[in-house]
């Protein structure tokens, strides 16, 4: 099975906010309601925040292609303290 990787912003571009979350409301997972909210409801916003950039998965399944999985990279500043 093949996978493919698309930056969300990438698509978000390419086809506009609209279809963008038509594809989006597409993806279940039915074991993690937050994982499906994030999608669905959160990662536009933090696209255009500037907050997460979100990666989708996908591949074929029954000649379509669907969304399989996704992930989100964060920036977080941490800071460490010298110690003496």
């Amino acid at each position: 099975m093949a996978y493919n990787v698309i930056s969300l912003k990438d698509m978000y571009e390419a086809i506009g906010e609209e279809k963008t979350k038509e594809i989006l409301n597409g993806f279940e997972c039915p074991l993690n309601k937050d994982v499906e909210y994030f999608i669905k409801e959160k990662a536009i916003q933090f696209l255009k925040m500037g907050i997460s950039k979100t990666f989708l998965v996908s591949s074929t399944y029954k000649s379509q292609n669907v969304i399989v999985g996704y992930f989100a990279l964060t920036n977080k500043i941490t800071k460490i303290k010298k110690v003496h």
